[in-house]
């Protein structure tokens, strides 16, 4: 890694973490990891500033270790978003004249597309061209050099809450870091995570977040759809505590250790001594609960947020497409059972994400998941300097979150 300098650097911000990775990304989208840091997050709760003082404390402590790790300042850092998107459709078409078409054609045709698309309080954060059209009935995936009269293209647009974006990005400017781009956790889940032949014949990914639980759709080596839900693991910690009349950190240590999903698994001898991981509490110092209990607790929830997801995905009409295939990935994906599940309800092979090492990661750090997301917006960024970006579903960036910052670095 001697020699070579940062160029690009990611936050992911979740709830209760930041994971930050410093990078250098070369002209044929080769990365090479210089840094990376992991810490606890305050402020924060899926992608929402929450307390504007503890997010700003959570980013300078992030971006202070990540500096010492790099030697270098950091002025400029792409960030995720886990909440407050919608994706949506839209169609526009090109008259042509006589010459083949060329990339500034295609070109073209997306601005007035995405010119012509406006929704009151949205922005837009990702487009993916999805087909091209040669006189309303020749579908090619690259338009590129062939003749028409005219040319059409559907576009999945991805969006995102206009005032969140702007709480996040004035979050960052207070701290005097510059919002360069912002990357969509799920569709950075999707690239992280889901082989080459998980992309092209179609699957699904779904993320067990902390506050989110959220969905993205991928075919032909595009994303063609995102969809979430506000409930995720912390609300299955929260049941726990309040069931058990526990505190939330005991309720999360038991979550771990004996989460389950299937409570019909164990018998009524095996069982949890609460007392043991309070012993300060005096109102269950004694108590006892079978494992099963546990599992009860825990059963409904996650059911509860599985039927909706597989509600939205069932709503968009996409099954016939894809293969009959789920990632999971997420801290909910690691309750025992869970895999059946998911199984269960959406009536598909799942297979639960496990990221191999990461060879340029520090020699310490054996847990690569919890960076998954981060790798997978420097995959985004890595997509941008490769060929035939159209193929890949990638789109240049919009370039309003620099505008949003400028705004604030002269008004506030």
């Amino acid at each position: 890694m001697k020699g070579k300098s940062a160029n690009y650097v990611v936050f992911d911000i979740g709830s209760n973490k930041v994971a930050a990775i410093a990078t250098n990304i070369n002209k044929t989208g080769e990365s090479t990891i210089i840094a990376q840091v992991l810490q606890y997050s305050g402020g924060f709760k899926a992608s929402t500033v929450v307390n504007l003082e503890a997010a700003e404390n959570s980013i300078i402590a992030a971006i202070y270790s990540l500096e010492k790790e790099c030697n270098k300042s950091i002025n400029e850092v792409t960030i995720s978003l886990s909440s407050g998107f919608k994706s949506y459709y839209i169609n526009h078409t090109l008259k042509l004249g006589s010459q083949p078409i060329n990339k500034q054609d295609i070109k073209k045709l997306i601005q007035k597309a995405l010119a012509d698309f406006s929704l009151k309080d949205q922005e837009v954060i990702h487009y993916f061209p999805i087909e091209f059209t040669l006189d309303k009935d020749k579908v090619v995936d690259n338009p590129n050099g062939m003749y028409a009269r005219e040319l059409s293209c559907q576009i999945h647009v991805i969006t995102a809450n206009s005032l969140m974006l702007k709480n996040l990005t004035n979050c960052f400017a207070r701290c005097h870091i510059e919002v360069g781009d912002i990357v969509l956790s799920i569709y950075a889940d999707g690239l992280a995570s889901l082989s080459d032949e998980e992309k092209e014949t179609g699957s699904i990914i779904i993320n067990m977040g902390s506050h989110i639980s959220s969905f993205g759709v991928f075919f032909e080596g595009k994303v063609l759809y995102v969809g979430s839900v506000p409930i995720g693991s912390h609300h299955i910690t929260s049941d726990i505590a309040k069931c058990l009349s526990i505190s939330m950190h005991t309720a999360e240590k038991l979550k771990i250790l004996y989460g389950d999903v299937r409570p019909e698994l164990f018998n009524k001898d095996e069982s949890i001594r609460i007392g043991d991981f309070e012993p300060e509490n005096s109102y269950n110092v004694n108590l006892t609960i079978p494992v099963s209990k546990l599992a009860e607790i825990i059963r409904p929830r996650v059911e509860e947020i599985l039927v909706l997801l597989k509600k939205e995905y069932d709503n968009i009409g996409m099954d016939h497409l894809i293969a009959k295939r789920i990632i999971l990935t997420g801290g909910g994906s690691g309750l025992q059972g869970m895999k059946n599940l998911v199984a269960e309800i959406f009536h598909k092979q799942v297979r639960i994400v496990k990221l191999e090492n990461v060879p340029t990661f520090a020699e310490n750090v054996n847990n690569v998941a919890i960076y998954s997301t981060a790798i997978g917006m420097i995959k985004s960024k890595a997509l941008k300097y490769k060929k035939n970006s159209f193929k890949s579903g990638e789109q240049e960036e919009l370039g309003w979150a620099k505008k949003i910052f400028l705004w604030f670095k002269e008004n506030v």
